[in-house]
């Protein structure tokens, strides 16, 4: 029997943003799957869904099937697991890793710019807090020599 092609649906209130194509594509690693390929969709509906096509040999689409009815991100959270044939082209999946992998990174860029222009800041920060903490103490040291003082006064050591 030759390999078979197949799309799945998963829909539900949280499947994008909690690494479903990730893990999805982990999976179909783990079973050796020839053809992967998973995008995010928002239906008509505003709906999430995510759709992944798979190639290969039924043995390992039937566990593929099985592993995702039972298993899912620790995060999302799915209503509902369609099955479907698929008569288009799959994407080998080792070029799917790829192509996620940059788009995700592309995705990081701007956040790991924030986060360099943060800790830029982090010695300005530093330095006033040591300035705030010694003015702080030079206060109470103040404060401390004038009430001794004022003890001292009232009780005619002065």
């Amino acid at each position: 029997m030759g390999q078979e092609k197949l799309r799945i649906i998963i829909a539900g209130p949280k499947v994008h943003e909690v690494g479903y194509r990730y893990w999805l594509m982990n999976q179909a690693m783990a079973l050796g799957i020839e053809g992967f390929n998973a995008t995010n969709v928002i239906d008509a509906d505003k709906h999430q869904k995510v759709v992944a096509m798979l190639e290969d040999y039924p043995e390992a689409l039937d566990a593929f099937k099985v592993l995702i009815k039972e298993n899912k991100p620790e995060r999302a959270i799915v209503s509902k697991i369609e099955f479907e044939d698929y008569p288009g082209k799959v994407t080998r999946l080792s070029n799917f890793a790829q192509a996620l992998t940059a788009g995700q990174l592309l995705k990081s860029i701007p956040i790991l710019q924030d986060i360099q222009d943060q800790v830029k800041v982090l010695p300005e920060i530093r330095d006033h807090t040591a300035e705030t903490a010694e003015n702080l103490r030079e206060d109470r040291l103040a404060r401390m020599e004038r009430d001794i003082r004022m003890i001292e006064a009232k009780l005619g050591m002065a």
